[in-house]
Parts: structure tokens; C-alpha cells; sequence
């Protein structure tokens, strides 16, 4: 019998190394520009907030950031409160727990709660890229995978990606999860999608995603009972905080009446985004506006684009328009639409697809005009305009 002494333990883990960096190397050009578009971003940011006399933190550390920082620093120590008509006041509790709940992990550790949302945010960020390259490689190759995730990034809405907000997290559940789906690997799909109802409540785009998926699997009797576990599991996340605001505010329905009567969030089909559209084309809204409202045209219509990929599979489809549904039919926030737009993650690849069969150097500078131009407009939005993004 052989010994293994503490000096040959490298060589024998050196087969898992190198599983580990094969598994890497493909995904190493879209890291690399994720993190080189934060890098250009957070420079273009920090022009534009000395512009306005404010400093770089101060600007990406307004919002919905402090909510958050709030949860991470000492949880949910608010309770439902309401005012003189019976309405409820905004609270904590309208924040969904999972991004507070990782940033505090680094509060553990002295880091500030703004620091560490934003930590948490770029680190979510990388995973997200990680699995939008995987997505796009199997739908077009490994140079339509780089550009998912670069296009990501470069988005309208990506200020975000480098403030302490949710969609970073709640993008890198869902792509993995739609790979997962791919794969049929329905316990990872389903787990993916729970834990992602801890962040978002668009999550609800995911549960009908995985529905969709096990629907299918089970009309064609395929993999056996695990489309019915990844089913059955997939929504539990995102119930069981409703249920938990619904305790907390001693009414089944609290979460959906703060976000109603404080932030005047509901679902109403699409109005607001109908009037908003019609008064911006018909030179009645300011530029900014306008400018949003060409954003949100164009991703309808990459929406329409997107159903002619054949590559792209039925569960993917079904995630984006619910998401689609989503942003455009809150009846509030307009000047949030790119972000609400951000997780619609199969609007991208019809102009992955075309920038792919584009001369490299065409795609360099369309996409280096998108980084400088996309965080411009963050900054903009906010330090300007002084607009949640």
C-alpha cells in the first residue's frame, strides 16, 4: 500500500485543478470584459458625479441602497405602519431579504453595509456574466456567449450592476437556472428558482419558466418525477416571504398592499407605459424621458425579434415576456423601466447574433460607445435628473 505524505497532496489534486481551469478558460474573455465595463463605468460615473459636486459614493449610495443597507446592518426591525388615511407607510419590509442577507455577511466582518451590497453586487455580477456566456454559447457559439454578457453589461440599465442593488443576483439565479433547465438538471432548476424568490419578486417569471419546462417533460415522460419536484419546489422561496410579510403585517396580502398604497407599485397592465410613450413621442416629456422611451420601443420590439431564434428554448421565452410584462405593466417609476428591463435576458440575443457576424473592430466600438454612453446615463439619471435608476 502506498503512502501519501503532505508534499504529494498538489499532485494529486492537480486532475481536479485542471477540470477546474478548462472549466474556466472559455468564460475568461467575458470575465475579463465584465469587470474591464465596471472599471470604464465607475470612472464614467465618477466624472459625471464630480460634475454635479457630489462624490462617487454619495452618488451610487442613494436609494433603494440604503433599504437595503438598512436589512443587512439589523433586519426587519421596522413594523407595517400607516397614516392618517389608513395607508401604509413605505417600510423595510417591501425589500426582499436574500442581497441584505449576503451583504451582511461581510458586516460580520466590519465591512460597511454599503460596501459590502456592492461587493456582493459585483461578485453576483461575475456569475451572471459566467452563466450568460454559457447561455449564449449554446444557443450560437462561445463569441455570441462573450457578447450576452458583455450587452448585459453595457445595458441602459446596468448602473445598477455597480450600486447595491438586487439585480445582480437576482440575473445570476436566473440564467443559471435557465441553463439548468437546458440541461435538465430539474433539482438544480427548481432549488435555483426558490432561493431566487428570496430576492425578487419577479422570480415569478422563473416559477413559470421551470412550470413551463416540467409541463413539457411530463407530457413527453421524460426524467420521471424530478420535473414534478422542480416544480412543486420552485415557488416556495418567493411564498414563503409573502407569507412571512403577510405575518408580520397581520393580513395575507401585505406585501402586495405596501407595495400598492407606499410605493404605488401595482400592475396596471400597461398604462402608464402607454400614456408615458405617447406624450414622449409627441414632444411632451423631457429628453431623459424620451430617450427611455426609445429603449423601451426597441426592447418590444427585440422582444418580437428574439421569438424567430430558434436556438433559444420555450422556458427561456416564457422568462422574458413575464419579465417584459412585468417592467412594462408596473404602474409607477417610469424613469425605472431600463432597470426593470435588465433581467430580460433574451432580448439581447438578437443583437448578440448580429454583432457576431459583424468585423471585430465594428463590434469593439459599438460596445465601447455602450459602456461610456450606458453609464453616462446612469449617472445622468441620477446625479441630474435626481431619478432612481
Amino acid at each position: 500500500m502506498t503512502e501519501t505524505t503532505a508534499g504529494d497532496l498538489p499532485a494529486a489534486y492537480e486532475p481536479l485543478r485542471r477540470r477546474m481551469w478548462r472549466s474556466l478558460q472559455p468564460v475568461l474573455p467575458a470575465l475579463v470584459a465584465f469587470y474591464a465595463i465596471q472599471l470604464v463605468s465607475f470612472i464614467v460615473v465618477g466624472l459625471v458625479a464630480h460634475s454635479a459636486g457630489t462624490s462617487l459614493p454619495e452618488l451610487l449610495g442613494q436609494y433603494d441602497v440604503n433599504w437595503y443597507a438598512e436589512i443587512a446592518e439589523y433586519g426587519y426591525r421596522q413594523d407595517v405602519e400607516v397614516d392618517a388615511n389608513g395607508n401604509p407607510v413605505p417600510v423595510s419590509l417591501a425589500f426582499f431579504p436574500l442581497l441584505p442577507a449576503l451583504a451582511s455577511i461581510f458586516v460580520l466582518v466590519g465591512i460597511p453595509a454599503h460596501a459590502g451590497l456592492l461587493l456582493v453586487s459585483l461578485i453576483a455580477g461575475g456569475a451572471a456574466a459566467w452563466g450568460l456566456h454559457v447561455f449564449g454559447t449554446r444557443l450560437g457559439g462561445p463569441r455570441v456567449g462573450t457578447l450576452m454578457a458583455v450587452l448585459w453589461a453595457v445595458a441602459p440599465g446596468a448602473i445598477v450592476l455597480r450600486m447595491g442593488y438586487s439585480e445582480s443576483v437576482f440575473v445570476a439565479l436566473a440564467v443559471w437556472t435557465l441553463v439548468a433547465l437546458e440541461r435538465r438538471q430539474w433539482l438544480a432548476a427548481g432549488g435555483l428558482t426558490l432561493v431566487a424568490g428570496l430576492s425578487r419578486s419577479t422570480a415569478v417569471a422563473l416559477v413559470a419558466a421551470v412550470g413551463i419546462a416540467a409541463l413539457i417533460a411530463v407530457v413527453r415522460r421524460r426524467d420521471g418525477w424530478r420535473p414534478w419536484v422542480a416544480a412543486a419546489i420552485a415557488p416556495l422561496g418567493l411564498a414563503a416571504f409573502l407569507l412571512y410579510v403577510g405575518w408580520k403585517g397581520g393580513r395575507i396580502d401585505t406585501w402586495f398592499w405596501i407595495q400598492n398604497h407606499a410605493w404605488h407599485m401595482g400592475f396596471d397592465g400597461g398604462e402608464l407605459t402607454w400614456d408615458t410613450l405617447v406624450r414622449a413621442f409627441t414632444g411632451e416629456e423631457p429628453m431623459w424621458s424620451v430617450i427611455l422611451a426609445v429603449v423601451v420601443v426597441a426592447s418590444v420590439g427585440l422582444l418580437v425579434a428574439s421569438w424567430f431564434i430558434r436556438s433559444i428554448p420555450l422556458p427561456a421565452h416564457v422568462y422574458t415576456a413575464v419579465m417584459m410584462a412585468s417592467a412594462l405593466g408596473t404602474g409607477a417609476f417610469w424613469n425605472c423601466r431600463a432597470r426593470f428591463l435588465l433581467p430580460a435576458i433574451t432580448i439581447a440575443v438578437p443583437v448578440a447574433f448580429l454583432l457576431a457576424r459583424a468585423p471585430r473592430w465594428v463590434s469593439a466600438v459599438v460596445l465601447s460607445a455602450a459602456t461610456v454612453a450606458g453609464a453616462w446615463w446612469g449617472a445622468y439619471l441620477m446625479a441630474f435628473a435626481e431619478l432612481n435608476p
